[in-house]
């Protein structure tokens, strides 16, 4: 079974298989913040692709956990956006 990591307003299959975030790592009960879709176990190579592709500003200066953030933020604001067409 592939794992999923949500880009945009959609879900697109992960590059590879495993938990997405420290939450997904430590089981349902965890009490870690969940990265909200994004795969922030990726490297930082493929979230500044899909930051790139999402068109956020500024990505080339973020760290990878500031581009998480800024992968959350992006999926939300694309997600509203859907949900209102």
């Amino acid at each position: 079974m592939l794992g999923y990591e949500k880009v945009g307003d959609h879900w697109e299959p992960k590059e590879e298989r495993g938990p997405s975030d420290a939450h997904a790592e430590g089981g349902v009960d965890s009490p870690m913040p969940t990265a909200g879709g994004v795969d922030a176990n990726a490297s930082k190579g493929h979230l500044y692709q899909l930051a790139q592709q999402l068109g956020i500003n500024g990505r080339s200066k973020m760290s990878k956990d500031e581009l998480v953030q800024a992968l959350q933020k992006a999926n939300d604001a694309a997600t509203r956006k859907a949900r209102e067409s």
